[in-house]
């Protein structure tokens, strides 16, 4: 899992970067070699910039397959992430009971409004046991 941000004149492009060898980066441009540097960077930037929108669909698709994740401070750091941009404090409660609290606060709204976090959310407890699971 590589991305690399290029920089254009308001934002910020994404692109994969699937080989291994090192690509070309400008000064101004961006490597995510892997999620602790990801997170590292959405720490120090600030929300209302084109560089954290960037990271936010960097965010989203390393959500995709959480396979590439390899600890669990980082399944939580993005997942801690992704809840604060939908306002939605979780402190206290595990990714579970996160996930079972928005399930109920949908079934009694009628509503699919946490559909796509829910997922998220168990995917993440999913992969968290995976892991737990290969340290045995």
């Amino acid at each position: 899992m590589r991305f690399i941000l290029r920089a254009s004149a308001h934002d910020f492009r994404v692109e994969p970067c699937e080989n291994e060898t090192s690509p070309a980066i400008a000064a101004e441009d961006y490597l995510i070699e892997d999620v602790d540097m990801l997170l590292r960077l959405y720490v120090s930037t600030d929300r209302d910039t084109p560089l954290f929108k960037a990271l936010q669909v960097v965010r989203n698709k390393v959500l995709e397959d959480l396979d590439e994740v390899t600890t669990p401070a980082e399944i939580y750091g993005l997942m801690h992430w992704l809840l604060g941009d939908k306002g939605i404090r979780a402190e206290g409660a595990s990714l579970e009971e996160t996930a079972d609290r928005l399930s109920d606060i949908d079934i009694a709204a009628d509503s699919d409004q946490y559909t796509d976090i829910i997922f998220h959310l168990k995917d993440a407890v999913d992969r968290l046991y995976e892991m737990e699971l290969d340290d045995l």
